[in-house]
């Protein structure tokens, strides 16, 4: 457990260094995938799987993906990094990565930062 402490941390430093810098360079976008998911204040309602990017200038994507299951996870994970290798192609580069969830909720977010 303290050792995640530690990785947070550090992450969240690394992140405001590069916030603090991106003020002047170029801006940011979050892409949030939606992998193995059940909405949890909708008790057993599943949503469907999707990834959602917000990019620095307000536009956003709503890319589905395949429902989750055993089959499908490599396919998913295929297109995540497609997804992920065609925004450093737009100049973005990944500066932090999140997963968190339980049985039947996973939810991924991805911080990505463009420079100019």
């Amino acid at each position: 457990m303290n050792r995640m402490k530690g990785i947070f941390l550090f992450a969240a430093f690394l992140l405001f260094i590069q916030l603090s810098e991106a003020q002047d360079k170029g801006g940011y976008a979050t892409m949030r995938v939606f992998d193995c998911n059940r909405g949890v204040s909708m008790g057993s309602g599943y949503l469907a799987a999707r990834i959602f990017i917000v990019y620095e200038d307000s536009t956003t994507e709503d890319i589905p993906i395949l429902p989750y299951t055993e089959k499908n996870e490599l396919e998913n994970l295929k297109k995540v990094n497609q997804i992920i290798n065609g925004l450093k192609r737009k100049g973005y580069f990944l500066i932090s990565q999140y997963t968190t969830g339980e049985q039947g909720n996973l939810v991924s977010d991805y911080t990505f930062l463009k420079q100019r």
